[in-house]
């Protein structure tokens, strides 16, 4: 693995990731998972009050980064007036639905796609969309297959979860950070290459590099 995220003496970028989906679904579990794999799950947390946000450091291609997730109340009377400030500088989005609820899969386009385009550039944000509580496949009421067409509709990827067991808990978020992380290398190659054009048009003229040494380190989302 590469690690020019983080060569010695550079502190991992930060990128800040946002959990959309209606109360019930699974965010907060599947984030108290990721954040301590082998505490035995709780399964009466309460519905989120407002916003709360974990860090995590997760493994990319390009070395570690740091992803501060935010999490937030699935209630409509939260979500309408807390949105605007959740999605300020976000760099990724994970939407969730339970595979069990066919309402909550239904919210995705009717209600948290639209939050996503009012409130974000959805164009720039990393998507993934997972389907939590795969544990209980016997109740299941969406198809792989109906989840697979609204990935192809909206341009993302998808896993299926279980903050239960913890299945594919880890690989969701390294999935969604790597998005993120790559998008966030390509954009920074651009900006070097259009500095060294510059330089190249300029006869005898040169913007010294010191400037950009630090440039990974510091492609931060927060």
């Amino acid at each position: 693995m590469s690690t020019r995220a983080t060569s010695a003496g550079q502190k991992p970028p930060l990128y800040k990731i946002v959990m959309l989906g209606d109360s019930g679904v699974g965010k907060t579990s599947l984030v108290a998972r990721l954040t301590n794999p082998d505490r035995p799950m709780n399964h009466d947390i309460s519905a989120t009050m407002g916003i709360e946000f974990d860090t995590q450091m997760l493994d990319t291609e390009h070395g570690k980064v740091k992803a501060q997730i935010w999490d937030t109340a699935g209630q409509e009377r939260f979500a309408r007036v807390l949105l605007p400030t959740y999605f300020r500088k976000a760099k990724g989005v994970i939407l969730v639905y339970d595979i069990t609820n066919a309402k909550s899969f239904e919210s995705l386009r009717e209600r948290w796609m639209t939050q996503l385009n009012d409130h974000a550039s959805s164009d720039d944000l990393a998507k993934l969309l997972v389907g939590n509580k795969n544990d209980l496949e016997a109740s299941r009421e969406v198809s792989k297959e109906k989840a697979e067409q609204f990935c192809a509709e909206y341009g993302m990827e998808m896993l299926e979860t279980s903050a239960k067991s913890g299945e594919n808990v880890l690989k969701a978020f390294e999935k969604l950070i790597g998005i993120v992380h790559n998008k966030a290398l390509e954009a920074s190659s651009r900006s070097k290459g259009g500095i060294r054009n510059m330089n190249g048009a300029n006869d005898g003229f040169k913007i010294d590099g010191a400037e950009n040494k630090s440039a990974d380190a510091n492609i931060c989302g927060c």
